[in-house]
């Protein structure tokens, strides 16, 4: 495949990226734009220069660059840089965007007019579990792509939810798309492929589980999103990162308010407080989910500040999805 096919924005971005001290923000400090193919090498020489960086490393990164992605899309890996038609505006639009996105299956999911997260802990409760799934497959059903990690947990139960309801499922993952992590969702990861839904990740082919990049994909997961469910966390859990994430992009959140026999639990303190603090929704049964999805439905994507009041206060509501 010769390399004219694919966009110098995403030559030059993983290029740069392949040099000591460059991450994704200075990348796109760098390529600003879209580059014409004729000259690309030495427009992004010259700033790279300025930029104090070796020219001859530059250069060596380039051309390894271009083998990397020849070598991706004979894979049948889809990637977009930033400045390619085809990359998921709703990640243009948030804070730290990845530079280049890889994108194994139908992308047809990351242009939805309604995508929600659906994530939490990865040891959840009974309860949790089941609203897991029920939740995800809620919102399948109301025509929502639903986003997760694919982790244990609650990211499992919510894909397989979405399956359940024959719905489109976006898995993000923290390493390269020629392997899948935890092995135990390989099978769940190809149902998802085969139903529509594909597998995505800033990280080139190749790349394995790093433990920053797992807290880092939590803001593609929201990035993606209209809104973010919250299905279980403690109070310091992985998932606060998605919580975060989500308030910084002003993505709609809301996390399911248990029942009062669930509330000494400790993978539900997370919830609470968000409740109590008014960052996210409370979603006790059934009809506040219908509600809140209802809600996200009208909006315009992404645009909206999350809501500071708890649609439901009634602690002792039980919950009926």
């Amino acid at each position: 495949m010769p390399a004219s096919s694919i966009s110098s924005a995403s030559v030059a971005l993983t290029a740069l990226m392949k040099l000591k001290g460059v991450g994704r923000r200075a990348a796109l400090r760098l390529v600003y734009g879209p580059i014409p193919d004729s000259d690309a090498k030495e427009i992004i020489a010259d700033r790279a220069m300025r930029a104090k960086l070796p020219e001859i490393d530059l250069f060596n990164a380039w051309d390894r660059a271009e083998v990397e992605l020849e070598n991706t899309k004979a894979s049948g890996v889809t990637f977009y840089s930033f400045h390619d038609e085809g990359y998921p505006e709703r990640l243009r639009n948030i804070p730290d965007p990845p530079a280049v996105l890889y994108v194994k299956g139908d992308v047809s999911g990351l242009h939805a007019a309604k995508c929600l997260a659906v994530v939490g802990t990865r040891e959840p409760t009974s309860y949790g579990e089941a609203v897991a799934r029920k939740s995800a497959a809620t919102a399948a059903e109301a025509g929502f792509t639903i986003i997760s990690g694919l982790a244990h947990g609650c990211d499992t139960l919510g894909h397989e939810g979405c399956l359940d309801a024959h719905g489109v499922g976006v898995a993000v993952m923290a390493h390269g798309l020629d392997k899948v992590y935890p092995a135990a969702n390989r099978g769940l990861a190809a149902r998802l492929l085969e139903n529509g839904g594909c597998l995505v990740s800033e990280y080139p082919l190749g790349v394995t589980p790093m433990r920053t990049a797992f807290a880092e994909r939590d803001r593609i997961q929201s990035g993606l999103s209209d809104a973010v469910l919250v299905v279980e966390t403690d109070v310091k859990g992985g998932t606060m990162h998605t919580v975060r994430f989500s308030r910084e992009q002003r993505r709609l959140l809301a996390c399911i308010d248990h029942p009062a026999k669930w509330k000494q639990e400790e993978k539900t303190k997370g919830n609470q407080m968000m409740i109590a603090e008014r960052w996210a929704r409370g979603i006790s049964d059934g009809p506040a989910l219908t509600q809140f999805l209802m809600d996200v439905a009208k909006m315009k994507p992404s645009t909206e500040p999350s809501p500071t009041k708890p649609e439901n206060d009634d602690p002792q509501t039980s919950m009926a999805f």
